[in-house]
């Protein structure tokens, strides 16, 4: 696992793009979290597993159709959700994996698609009911990339931000989680090189 971890770190974070991480201890100095991040391109996964520990990834249940492909995500820690309908076995199985381990983490893109840069659309309530539930923080990430038309050979930037600490509580008020997932998203948005 660690060799394959270092394979994907050398093609996605320097050989197909130069990825620089600012803020990077943030994500260190945490044990577990929902790391929710905008999603700009098919890469962003493994620029952002390549270099974490203990992470676990949610993804589009399409990409399980070939069972070749899905089997291998499966080893690697990456489940399926359906998107667009209520998938309560992987949201169960989203807080079990950061209730089950003292040090794991999962990737979740909160807008629950690629979307272009300059582009917003709104986010989804999953990623901060998901974290609400577990009682984690959330860890907002910024992607930028240097050339958004270049799919490959361009340089990205990914920025963490302090960690986002909910109010369990008010797992059950839909506006409180509306609010969080919008005001999560401007975080993420808000997040620049300078």
């Amino acid at each position: 696992m660690y060799l394959f971890k270092k394979l994907i770190y050398l093609i996605f974070c320097r050989i197909l793009f130069n990825v620089r991480y600012i803020n990077k201890n943030l994500e260190k100095n945490i044990d577990r979290c929902v790391v929710c991040s905008n999603h700009v391109g098919f890469a962003d996964p493994f620029i952002i597993y390549a270099n974490s520990k203990s992470l676990a990834i949610m993804a589009k249940a399409e990409l399980f159709e070939n069972k070749l492909v899905g089997g291998f995500m499966s080893f690697f820690g990456v489940f399926p959700i359906h998107r667009g309908e209520k998938d309560a076995k992987s949201i169960i199985h989203s807080v079990n994996v950061l209730k089950k381990n003292k040090f794991s983490k999962l990737l979740i893109f909160p807008e629950g698609t690629r979307v272009k840069a300059g582009e917003r659309i709104p986010a989804k309530l999953g990623a901060v009911y998901v974290a609400m539930k577990a009682g984690v923080p959330i860890l907002p990430v910024r992607i930028i990339k240097n050339n958004p038309n270049k799919k490959l050979f361009t340089k990205v930037t990914m920025i963490y931000d302090t960690p986002i600490y909910l109010d369990n509580s008010k797992i059950k008020d839909k506006e409180y989680l509306k609010e969080i997932s919008e005001k999560l998203m401007d975080c993420i948005y808000s997040l620049n090189e300078n």
